[in-house]
């Protein structure tokens, strides 16, 4: 976390943890009662890496299993990055602003993606950086977001993934149910951004912007998960973080074999639980039959009140539709049932199909 930036975050109370803002003092029920107002949060737990160079459209091009040609200074997308097996040893938001591309990701996985990239540029004309100290970031999202955001900033992405650049500020809309925003900028910028956004606003620590995320159904990669999952199990094809038409790319072979010839048996869910323990990343989840059988993981929990957690899981789908599943186990009787939850999007009839075969 940038030094100034956490100075000015620590002068607002908040309370940090491993240069994370668990809280602003606020309870659980304040926080998440001021979605249908107005929150904002701090998003230093993310890192960036910024790419940049001659080749770096091409190099990007043959790591990651989105197209990154579609994006410019005005659109964004969502990607991930995959092992020659398939699965996804990193997830991203990429962006761009001043020719550069940047790619947002769960800081405890930052090292190891960094790391894995460089080894592939070789001889390209490619630059990769840690620049997560180059920006402030923080999340805007509620029924007002947007309405109070436009009294800030002459204009406003208004689709999803598209971003602007404003006062060295990038705007980017995110999905979800309520306007939801990210900025990121240099950091005299958006402490200005935030002090004029507070006395409207409920400041709101890491747990309730996640779960927003939760309820738009976007899954993030963190250390716990990585390689777990290959990107179809997680919706990517859903949520426009895939591409089958753009060429190969480290695992695209096992991605579309899995695509074309319906394979897929697990996909991701959202459930809720009533839980007094937040459930972890890769956690199992059970079924409550006698010999309590696997039935997927976790991918990331949010408590949505003090008794309550809101996930996100992969999980076989067969069981998911027919049996009840559970979080613990009947040997030491902390057994929690899952009640799904729809989805916020719908998934490709393709893959829909691929699911029931």
């Amino acid at each position: 976390m940038n030094n100034e930036w956490e100075k000015f975050l620590l002068s607002n109370n908040a309370q940090l943890d491993n240069n994370r803002v668990k809280s602003f003092g606020h309870s659980i029920g304040k926080e998440q009662n001021a979605y249908s107002g107005l929150i904002i949060a701090d998003l230093s737990y993310y890192a960036l890496i910024e790419a940049s160079g001659d080749d770096v459209v091409e190099f990007l091009q043959g790591q990651l299993t989105n197209d990154i040609k579609l994006v410019t200074d005005e659109l964004g997308q969502l990607s991930a990055y995959c092992s020659p097996k398939g699965r996804i040893l990193a997830s991203f938001r990429i962006f761009m602003r001043d020719g550069h591309y940047f790619l947002k990701l769960h800081s405890d996985i930052l090292e190891a993606t960094l790391k894995r990239l460089r080894m592939f540029v070789m001889r390209s004309k490619v630059e990769l950086t840690d620049s997560s100290d180059k920006f402030a970031r923080i999340g805007i999202a509620g029924t007002n977001s947007s309405n109070k955001l436009t009294t800030i900033f002459t204009a406003l992405p208004e689709n999803t993934d598209e971003s602007l650049t404003e006062d060295e500020m990038t705007i980017i809309k995110l999905p979800g149910t309520l306007p939801c925003y990210e900025v990121h900028g240099p950091v005299e910028k958006v402490k200005v951004l935030w002090q004029k956004l507070q006395n409207d606003a409920v400041a709101v620590g890491e747990n309730s912007w996640n779960l927003l995320t939760i309820r738009a159904g976007i899954p993030e990669i963190v250390a716990e998960t990585v390689e777990a999952f290959v990107p179809q199990m997680v919706n990517l094809q859903a949520i426009n973080s895939l591409s089958f038409t753009k060429g190969c790319y480290p695992g695209q072979e096992v991605v579309a074999r899995m695509h074309y010839l319906g394979k897929l048996k697990r996909r991701l869910f959202i459930g809720s639980v009533e839980t007094d323990t937040l459930p972890i990343p890769g956690q199992s989840i059970l079924t409550e039959s006698e010999n309590e059988e696997k039935a997927g993981q976790i991918v990331s929990a949010s408590w949505s009140n003090d008794k309550s957690v809101e996930i996100l899981a992969v999980l076989q789908i067969e069981k998911a539709e027919n049996e009840v599943l559970h979080i613990g186990s009947n040997d030491d009787s902390t057994i929690h049932t899952i009640q799904l939850i729809d989805l916020p999007y719908s998934l490709d009839q393709d893959e829909k199909k691929a699911n029931k075969t």
